[in-house]
């Protein structure tokens, strides 16, 4: 062999044998899930393009691979929460509806669950959270974990400021309140109660510019007694997860990156026009780290903790001084008292609270569950061996704007089950197992984020299937690779600037 050749040997491509690939591998029994739609309106485009296609695929995949009757796929009706009672209280006010809230959901339940039969969407059980035998198990489930955190210590309960609208004579629970996200760097003014609509979360008292959906009053703050898991005190726990992400192979950057931005420590941001205000005061707060850079227009402080952070918020607000607040762990709240909800168990004689809708979503595939087992007449305590086995899976196909109560509350909340001591972020059987999550990044429609509560009206699903067929939709959908990036979705029918020679 010449020289050259001899030279030119390494950087041919070595033949790799089928033998010398890894083996994939697959669970013993998987629960598949699809993002819970409210009860509120009706299936848009973007439920079924951006979750339930995918989740379908991949569900119709697995029980191939591992036999269809090892896989439950399952989804429901998000039944509860204060956007369903503020679109039932509109659609009253206004003669458009006259039945009850329980009507309502009904109505727009059976319009969901018809949607997606059309697109041929292979689920076991699309239930209900308040309604039927799931709503019933829902219930069950939902007092059992309350009593399980309870037990484990993992309860705690906080007195905080709620909106109270004095006009209105009543308090403001979630959307009943708008304003501007305090979240540095968001620029949302879709920010409701306690979260915004990118998902981000803090206290209520934070909230910028906060005014009644009811009155267009500025609501009081008035002090209230809740129920919170306190997800600061997993940290270091909830580190070894996401850290543990990248090598799993079946987890996106997508959901590790963004769990990644709330763990940073307490931080505040002030523009730096306040440099000198912020210095003569700087002594009286709390031990802190500034972090000042030339090249930016604000500068940071950094908080050991959420109680230091917040006597800094006090002492920056009494002083004039303009800030705003970084992405981090804060308490999870479990309970709220609007009457549109599950019913929270009696506990240290807290009577009339009801779960707060997000964290009860959370668990509403385990009460769904339940419920299939229940009715294809399997024994009670089967529904473990999905979601307490080491040898299952269970997948969670949602959108990137619920990666933050998908990520990090559910996964810390499923921690806290474990008992009171010796808690780990790799859980063994009879533990619940933490969830594979799949998110997907937004599904625009005309280059543009699709909210139904946004200005831009995103088509229903429905509407859909007067231009296209199903398949061809689902083919679509299956094809704009949301695994990657955003992207936006342009049906000529739909689309005002469309000209003849479009696509």
């Amino acid at each position: 062999m010449g020289k050259n050749n001899q030279n030119n040997e390494q950087y041919r491509p070595k033949k790799i044998s089928v033998f010398d690939l890894p083996r994939p591998s697959f669970p013993k029994r998987a629960v598949v899930t699809g993002g819970m739609p409210y009860g509120n309106k009706k299936l848009h485009f973007g439920h079924v393009g951006g979750v339930f296609v995918q989740a379908d695929c991949f569900a119709r995949f697995l029980r191939d691979r591992i036999g269809e009757e090892n896989v439950i796929f399952v989804s429901g009706t998000d039944c509860y929460g204060s956007p369903i009672v503020e679109s039932y209280r509109k659609l009253c006010e206004t003669g458009k509806f006259d039945g009850s809230i329980e009507d309502f959901v009904r109505i727009n339940h059976e319009s969901q669950k018809e949607v997606l039969g059309k697109y041929d969407i292979s689920l076991n059980l699309f239930a209900a959270s308040g309604l039927g035998e799931s709503k019933d198990v829902h219930a069950d489930v939902s007092s059992e974990l309350m009593h399980q955190w309870y037990e484990n210590g993992h309860l705690e309960k906080m007195v905080t400021s709620q909106f109270y609208d004095a006009k209105a004579g009543q308090f403001l629970n979630g959307r009943q309140v708008i304003g501007k996200c305090p979240v540095d760097k968001c620029q949302s003014d879709k920010a409701y109660a306690d979260e915004c609509s990118l998902g981000h979360q803090y206290m209520p008292a934070d909230l910028i510019n906060p005014k009644s959906t009811l009155t267009g009053e500025t609501p009081e703050m008035r002090d209230v007694v809740n129920w919170y898991i306190d997800i600061t005190k997993f940290n270091e726990l909830m580190n070894e997860y996401v850290d543990s992400l990248p090598e799993k192979g079946n987890s996106r950057p997508l959901v590790y990156n963004t769990i990644k931005e709330f763990m940073l420590p307490p931080m505040i941001y002030i523009k730096k026009d306040f440099i000198d205000e912020y210095t003569a005061i700087k002594s009286q707060m709390p031990e802190h780290i500034l972090n000042l850079e030339d090249n930016k227009t604000s500068f940071s402080i950094e908080f050991k903790n959420l109680n230091d952070r917040d006597k800094a918020k006090e002492l920056l607000s009494d002083n004039n001084i303009r800030f705003r607040a970084g992405k981090t762990l804060v308490p999870f709240r479990l309970t709220g008292n609007i009457e549109w909800g599950v019913p929270a168990p009696v506990l240290d004689g807290e009577d009339g609270l009801t779960i707060w809708v997000w964290p009860e979503s959370l668990w509403a595939p385990i009460s769904f569950t339940k419920t299939y087992l229940k009715q294809q007449g399997k024994p009670e305590d089967e529904w473990e061996k999905y979601w307490k086995s080491t040898d299952s899976e269970v997948f969670q196909f949602i959108g990137q704007d619920n990666i933050y109560f998908y990520g990090i509350a559910e996964m810390a909340m499923f921690i806290a089950l474990q008992g009171k001591e010796n808690l780990t972020a790799f859980p063994s059987d009879g533990q619940y197992t933490l969830p594979t999550l799949v998110a997907n990044n937004h599904i625009l429609f005309l280059n543009k984020k699709a909210s139904s509560s946004g200005d831009i009206k995103p088509p229903m699903a429905e509407d859909l299937l007067e231009y296209y067929t199903a398949e061809q939709l689902r083919a679509h959908f299956l094809g704009l690779g949301l695994s990657l990036k955003s992207v936006s979705f342009q049906p000529k029918p739909l689309n005002p600037a469309a000209g003849e020679k479009d696509a």
